[in-house]
């Protein structure tokens, strides 16, 4: 992959460097058995040659299960897509009419929660992305947890709302760094903010009115800040854009439950503290969520407030970060989360499932098609979905993808949205994760690093799209302003 300039380096043993060769050679066999089985399922249809499925080993029960969850899968997704090209535009303009009509009397203190461990590359642009925004009264507390690096050291400033903590403890995890912020915080909102999230000019201004729907917590829209670092942050800025957030704001428009994302989540900290504050889970943003609906609390979506987080620049960061992901669900399904009529949430839930079940289909679809290529014949019989059906849900998929890209983003990104024709090989990558997963013992075993984008301190909290120029010269002042902070200090 094309590296950039002052790329991360990233210290990794000959062990690691074999590691990640391993994952990406069983990445590649994957996508290989996807492809040979699209390819001689949609050749024979196309050429109306008939495959004579006979043999005396039957596997249709087995198979019939991995392809009802799979269509399950499918037609959840594409529901969910289909919902948000028609609202996506409806949740922004609600959004927009709450922040016109809210009146403050006082203005509630938010504190920002950066946890952040060994995060030396991106904190200072983080910091700054944070004292530019629009609503004054906040405080920012960097949680430097069990750092070993720069990170406390470069996240001093003269700005007084700036409060720098050197967090040591014997055990690792993001919850253990966030409740100790929690208990030093002096908001009435608590705001997560990764240590390599940017917020946009407006991001508070923006979602402290959805609290006056009644909501717990507001979840901001995630966007990546480094699509064109290479072609993998490319993919999974796209990932991102056709699952997190259609699914995000789907949530919230049916029935209020939109998941917290990790990063750009406003907390009132009462409630918090109510259900028992954080858990020290893998993925403690998934299962706060569950507890904060389980509670009977219910979270909104704030399209509006984006915050960008960077992607993964790098093929063993990527599959580390994501197999914690994959680590996390598993150990969740050994408690029954979700609510019995939260549908959506049970499917997503049980998504490891899904998972096996995929990974499970197409090993034994694709063997059994190269079976019958070599031999003329199928070792087996199993249950597969007809290729009308397979053809007419895969292009009006692609198609749903594509008007969404525009609709959202606007004709400009076309090459961006052409990208979608690749996302089904690309999502391969997750069956490594899969496997890697099992092998997940700890937060320390998976953390990330970051520094993966072009420079874009410019660019910080100036309320337009990250590779816009700056217009606005008052913002371009603090922005230098809030330079300065870090100069005088560092």
């Amino acid at each position: 992959m094309r590296k950039l300039k002052n790329t991360p380096i990233i210290p990794s043993s000959k062990r690691q460097q074999f590691e990640t060769k391993l994952l990406l050679g069983f990445f590649f066999v994957m996508a290989s058995l996807w492809f040979i089985m699209v390819y001689y399922t949609v050749t024979p249809w196309v050429f109306g040659v008939e495959l004579d499925m006979t043999s005396d080993l039957d596997l249709s029960y087995l198979t019939w299960f991995s392809v009802m969850l799979g269509m399950t899968s499918t037609f959840l997704w594409f529901s969910i897509q289909t919902i948000y090209l028609f609202v996506g535009k409806r949740i922004e303009r609600q959004q927009e009419k709450l922040v016109k009509k809210k009146k403050y009397s006082t203005f509630p203190l938010v504190s920002i929660l950066i946890p952040a461990k060994n995060e030396q590359n991106v904190i200072q642009k983080t910091i700054l992305g944070c004292l530019a925004q629009s609503y004054k009264n906040f405080e920012v507390i960097v949680l430097c947890h069990n750092c070993t690096d720069q990170t406390f050291q470069k996240s001093q400033s003269t700005d007084k709302r700036v409060r720098p903590i050197d967090l040591k403890t014997k055990e690792s995890g993001k919850g253990i760094a966030l409740n100790h912020g929690v208990e030093i915080s002096k908001g009435e909102y608590i705001m997560i903010l990764d240590a390599d999230g940017i917020l946009n000019r407006d991001f508070l201004k923006n979602a402290l009115p959805l609290f006056d729907e009644g909501y717990a917590a507001v979840q901001g829209k995630i966007c990546s800040s480094n699509p064109d670092y290479n072609i993998q942050t490319k993919m999974l800025s796209l990932e991102g854009d056709m699952f997190s957030t259609p699914f995000m704001a789907v949530r919230h428009i049916l029935d209020k439950r939109t998941p917290l994302g990790g990063t750009g989540s406003i907390i009132k900290k009462n409630p918090l503290k109510q259900i028992g504050g954080f858990s020290n889970a893998l993925i403690e943003d998934f299962e706060l969520s569950f507890r904060f609906y389980r509670n009977h609390f219910r979270i909104g979506f704030a399209s509006l407030s984006e915050v960008y987080d960077e992607k993964p620049g790098d093929l063993a960061l990527m599959f580390r970060q994501r197999s914690r992901w994959v680590k996390g669900h598993f150990d969740l399904l050994r408690q029954k989360i979700p609510e019995k009529t939260d549908i959506m949430g049970i499917i997503y839930w049980l998504s490891p499932i899904f998972m096996i079940s995929g990974f499970f289909s197409i090993l034994v679809t694709s063997i059994a098609i190269m079976h019958y290529v070599l031999f003329a014949e199928f070792p087996y019989k199993f249950t597969f979905v007809p290729i009308q059906l397979w053809f007419i849900v895969t292009t009006t998929s692609y198609s749903l993808q594509f008007v969404i890209i525009l609709r959202q983003m606007g004709i400009r990104k076309i090459k961006h949205a052409s990208h979608i024709f690749l996302l089904s090989g690309f999502a391969h990558y997750w069956f490594v994760c899969l496997i890697k997963s099992f092998f997940v013992k700890s937060w320390d075993s998976t953390k990330t690093t970051h520094g993966f984008s072009k420079e874009l301190i410019e660019q910080v909290a100036t309320g337009e799209k990250i590779k816009r120029k700056l217009s606005n010269e008052p913002i371009k002042q603090k922005i230098r302003t809030n330079r300065k902070h870090f100069s005088e200090e560092n």
